[in-house]
């Protein structure tokens, strides 16, 4: 018998792929949220301020209570807060939610709530936290979704919910859209939320 040849019992054997754990694939019903982390530097602190006023201008304005007295009078407007510092103008400009259209078209998620958190380092750097909570609909969808963006990545895309959600709407793609800034990606943490006893 021939060395390389395989014995009787020398069967080659399939490598079985690595399957997450169930939490990690997501179900309907379930609420999850996506924080997405971006190391921001400014390029040009006038121009980055003048977008979030033409922002701020243009922003539907809802009006929750009528002034009365003087201390209302004194209430921190949010736009000039914008105007104090630059970092502070990204909170004007970054859409969380820019990139979540199609799989809400799709009915694969909800949106419910969405944060966002500006940690300066210096007076022209910081970091940018974004967060975005969502009730899944239809995680099915999600995964088709993804499966079109990249259909090399199919196994991944079914064992996890955050490799799906990540293919089916970029994390990064809010950032594109902001003038006057470079940024370096930092982590992005995907997490089941679970229900509240």
């Amino acid at each position: 018998m021939n060395a390389d040849e395989p014995a009787l019992f020398d069967m080659p054997c399939e490598r079985q792929p690595v399957v997450s754990p169930l939490g990690q694939r997501g179900r309907n019903r379930e609420t999850w949220s996506r924080t997405v982390t971006a190391e921001i530097t400014i390029v040009d602190a006038e121009a980055l301020r003048e977008a979030a006023r033409e922002a701020r201008e243009s922003a539907v304005k809802v009006v929750v209570h009528e002034r009365t007295g003087p201390e209302d009078a004194d209430a921190e407007d949010p736009g000039r807060e914008a105007d104090a510092h630059a970092l502070d103008a990204l909170t004007w400009l970054l859409w969380p939610t820019a990139t979540m259209e199609p799989p809400q078209e799709v009915g694969a998620f909800r949106v419910l709530e969405e944060d966002i958190e500006v940690s300066p380092v210096s007076e022209n750097h910081g970091t940018l936290t974004w967060t975005v909570r969502v009730k899944l609909t239809d995680v099915d969808a999600l995964r088709r979704l993804a499966a079109q963006a990249d259909p090399d990545q199919a196994p991944t895309i079914r064992d996890s919910l955050a490799a799906a959600w990540r293919l089916a709407a970029d994390p990064f793609e809010p950032l594109h859209s902001i003038p006057a800034i470079s940024w370096r990606p930092g982590p992005v943490t995907v997490q089941h939320l679970p229900r509240k006893p």
